[in-house]
């Protein structure tokens, strides 16, 4: 196990890590490690939803807060509902990644993908500019989403697998009515990137509705 700190400096306009035990320096945008012994390892991804304190207390109630970071923290300087044109969902699956940037997802919020081999369910809330990403099989079989023209009882829009036609909350991933109530998607490794780090990092990687 590795403790990380702040190294001070930037790589590719993102800041850079540096851990307790070796030294080595690490991109937090990418997990790698490009200085130092552990040059070339890679840590585990893990999903990262940024969205507002409303939409996340409704849906995990019991959600523990870390102190002196309550109603503070990145959304703080998130540009999701300001700048949605220059940011994006990067969805890595086995290192590989791609983009789905909020300005395509304004217009498809609901997106049924594969990718690498692992089929994908993209959705975005332009309400609040959170963007998620589910691996959209369940049952044994992949699953094809639509805006279900239906709301919960907070008002969160729901989605609608055309197979079963079960309603799906799009940030729980967790199925809420029909038959397949109870079922829930797995999730995929995600996070919010500004487009241009995105592309300085992944420059051949893919882009959702690049022509």
């Amino acid at each position: 196990m590795l403790n990380f700190g702040h190294a001070g400096i930037l790589y590719e306009n993102s800041f850079v890590m540096y851990d307790h035990n070796t030294g080595s320096l690490w991109v937090h945008a990418t997990g790698r490690a490009e200085h130092g012994p552990l040059k070339g390892k890679q840590l585990t991804f893990m999903p990262s939803t940024v969205t507002t304190w409303a939409n996340w207390k409704q849906a995990y109630p019991q959600t523990l807060v870390l102190p002196g970071h309550r109603r503070g923290g990145f959304m703080g300087t998130y540009k999701g509902l300001r700048g949605p044109r220059k940011i994006g969902l990067a969805v890595v699956v086995r290192f590989k990644a791609k983009l789905y940037p909020f300005a395509v997802l304004e217009r498809r919020p609901v997106v049924n993908d594969r990718f690498n081999s692992e089929q994908l369910l993209v959705f975005y809330s332009e309400d609040s500019g959170t963007a998620t990403a589910w691996n959209r099989k369940a049952g044994g079989r992949a699953l094809t989403f639509e805006l279900a023209g239906r709301k919960d009882r907070f008002g969160k829009a729901l989605l609608r697998d055309k197979q079963t036609a079960s309603l799906w909350s799009w940030l729980t991933g967790e199925a809420v009515q029909g038959k397949l109530k109870g079922s829930k998607l797995g999730r995929a490794m995600y996070n919010p990137i500004l487009n241009d780090r995105f592309r300085a990092f992944y420059p051949d990687a893919p882009v959702y509705g690049a022509r």
